[in-house]
């Protein structure tokens, strides 16, 4: 296994180099991604950089942000994009966009009637969370401390290990969520979910990082694919290159 891992790992880098010696940008880029960037984000991203170069393939892992920093680390992926920041020193942060954080409830849920609920108010409804290591859920634990509360100290009757499944979970009438706001939007636009404002608390937003090994040489393509997601946040933020 190590000498086929060995190989799989010479001849990515024997494509990489070779491109650039060509006209154009080909070969492989791994890329890792929690789930947010990763089912939100990142497929339309990776759509328009091929168009730019066609002869590119690129592979996605999505996991949580522990383990896509650990994928980084490991060599496993070139480039991660995250929704939490894991400090460690071999690892190079750069913000890319900022999520925000909402509280969801199946339709026509009770509270959702308020116009702003207290947190101690919805200590007992049933909650649905995201696994441990999810950028999301850090987001709400440091939201949280700010008010002296943890999610410990709410009624959480699951976990879930995806976005995905939690959003099934609440249109099942099993629970509150707290959730991406990008992740659900469609659905509150269509009106299968309620928003519930929280009152007493700011809101919660979390940036979305690009995540690179500090020490380690990018390939042609992945610094190529990294210039290519400044130049989109450039646009995005208004201060075109």
């Amino acid at each position: 296994l190590q000498y086929a891992t060995k190989i799989l790992s010479c001849r990515h880098d024997l494509l990489n180099a070779l491109s650039e010696f060509s006209q154009s940008i080909r070969g492989e880029l791994s890329l890792g991604a929690s789930t947010i960037p990763g089912e939100y984000l990142l497929p339309k991203l990776m759509g328009d950089f091929r168009k730019e170069h066609p002869y590119v393939t690129i592979s996605l892992k999505i996991a949580d942000s522990k383990k896509i920093v650990e994928y980084v680390l490991e060599g496993i992926v070139e480039l991660g994009m995250t929704g939490a920041k894991i400090d460690h020193g071999s690892l190079l942060y750069e913000r890319f966009g900022e999520d925000e954080v909402v509280v969801i409830s199946p339709l026509e849920y009770p509270l959702a009637r308020d116009k702003k609920v207290n947190i101690e108010k919805l200590l007992e409804e049933p909650w649905i969370i995201r696994e441990e290591g999810s950028g999301t859920q850090m987001a709400v634990e440091r939201a949280l401390r700010k008010k002296g509360k943890s999610l410990k100290q709410f009624n959480l009757v699951m976990e879930m290990g995806s976005t995905s499944s939690v959003k099934e979970g609440v249109k099942a009438h099993l629970g509150l969520a707290f959730i991406s706001k990008k992740a659900a939007e469609e659905e509150l636009t269509r009106g299968i979910f309620s928003r519930i404002d929280l009152k007493g608390i700011e809101t919660i937003s979390r940036q979305i990082y690009i995540v690179s090994h500090r020490s380690r040489t990018l390939s042609p393509i992945a610094m190529e694919f990294l210039r290519f997601l400044r130049r989109k946040k450039e646009a995005k933020d208004g201060n075109p290159s």
